[in-house]
């Protein structure tokens, strides 16, 4: 049974009793269990465990906290001040057309297409000769951020990445043998409409910024947005239960795959209206599977501290499932500090379907999933210590992929 909202909600933070915004109190409804017009922090991290925001069990590091704190500013509706440490879309940008011009023989800043909004999809494509040769030839790895737009610390390791390649080029015989040998795509910010609404507008933000429309039924909606990690979808049709498994039907959510895919359009994991909707996902799948070289990729996310590999519809394990737990244990002792990360099949922390590890990893592409960081938002303190670490795990798979390739057929 649905709630009705009170006129008011308050909850406690540091002592001090605080205002849920108007525009949050529906929202406040679904929380206040008791009805009691206060929202108590179990009540709070109980919403947060139903909406796929907080998973508290074994191998998923959190700090409750933090994340408590960051959804408070959701709930008053006010901008998380660590904003102010976080780059802007327009600083991404920046940042990667200052490393074209900088690096022109090694890096090129592409396009791979616009958001709804008109942003553009930047990628930093690097490899010798970048602008003037052809380097198809090369093995093609990707290396992308903030699929979902409150991951604001997903965006930073592939930054990281793309400037020790670079400036490390002239000095280290080791980022010379991958700049030269392989084609490195680096796309910082997948979601960029998204990841601005939430920097802007709503810290808890996820999807990215399209109107729905109509549902899979052709039923009207004023939703905005899609989870983009959950709308991948192969153009093969042997593989069309990656995007929806068999019993999962378009007009109902009660048979929805699992907690965290869904059919209904306001949810924060709504998969789309239709597969590969959203023109964020059908870039990126531009890129991974029609460039034809493209044999690894990393998606950055937040948060958990894990390395996730496929499979994720199914608790089955993927073909070369030993090669998949080795390289992530390497991954992880590169990132240090006993290794913190928990390495483990995505299906072993909740099922899902439409994600991109599937789907790539169904076309042979080599792929996992970095959580990282213990919150959506850490403080800008952590944001150097977090990126240096991922980024030698990145480097040992970029390692791995240009020396065995992708999946073995």
């Amino acid at each position: 049974m649905t709630s009705i909202p009170r006129s008011s909600y308050s909850f406690t933070e540091q002592g001090r009793v605080q205002s849920v915004h108007p525009d949050r109190l529906s929202e406040a409804a679904s929380i206040d269990a008791n009805q009691d017009g206060a929202l108590q922090e179990d009540e709070i991290a109980a919403y947060l465990e139903r909406t796929d925001s907080m998973h508290d069990h074994e191998g998923h590091t959190i700090d409750k906290e933090r994340v408590l704190t960051e959804f408070k500013f959701h709930l008053r509706k006010e901008v998380n001040p660590e904003v102010a440490g976080y780059p802007s879309y327009e600083d991404v940008a920046a940042d990667l057309a200052r490393l074209e011009r900088t690096y022109p023989y090694l890096a090129e800043r592409v396009s791979l297409g616009k958001t709804h909004e008109g942003r553009d999809i930047w990628a930093l494509k690097i490899s010798k000769g970048a602008r003037c040769e052809d380097t198809k030839s090369r093995t093609g790895i990707v290396l992308t951020g903030c699929h979902h737009a409150r991951e604001w610390m997903s965006v930073q390791p592939p930054l990281k990445v793309a400037h020790e390649l670079l400036e490390g080029y002239a000095t280290s015989p080791e980022m010379k043998r991958r700049v030269d040998n392989a084609e490195i795509w680096v796309v910082p910010l997948v979601n960029p409409d998204g990841y601005e609404y939430s920097r802007n507008e709503d810290n808890w933000w996820r999807k990215n910024r399209q109107p729905v429309g109509q549902d899979a039924c052709g039923e009207a909606t004023d939703a905005i947005g899609t989870d983009l990690n959950r709308n991948y979808a192969s153009p093969d049709p042997q593989h069309a239960a990656l995007y929806r498994p068999e019993g999962d039907t378009p007009c109902s959510t009660s048979d929805d795959f699992g907690w965290a895919t869904s059919d209904y359009p306001h949810s924060d994991t709504f998969r789309g209206r239709t597969p590969a909707s959203e023109p964020e996902t059908q870039a990126m799948l531009g890129l991974e599977l029609n460039r034809g070289n493209i044999k690894g990729v990393i998606d950055h996310h937040g948060y958990g501290e894990m390395v996730l590999y496929p499979w994720g519809h199914t608790d089955q394990p993927a073909p070369g499932q030993e090669r998949l737990n080795e390289v992530g244990n390497r991954m992880n002792r590169a990132i240090g500090e006993n290794e913190p990360f928990r390495v483990m099949q995505s299906s072993d922390l909740y099922p899902t379907s439409g994600t991109s590890d599937d789907i790539l990893y169904a076309h042979g592409i080599f792929n996992y999933t970095l959580e990282i960081g213990r919150s959506f938002q850490p403080p800008v303190s952590q944001i150097g210590p977090i990126s240096e670490s991922v980024a030698r795990a990145n480097m040992v798979f970029i390692d791995e992929v240009m020396a065995n390739g992708g999946v073995a057929r």
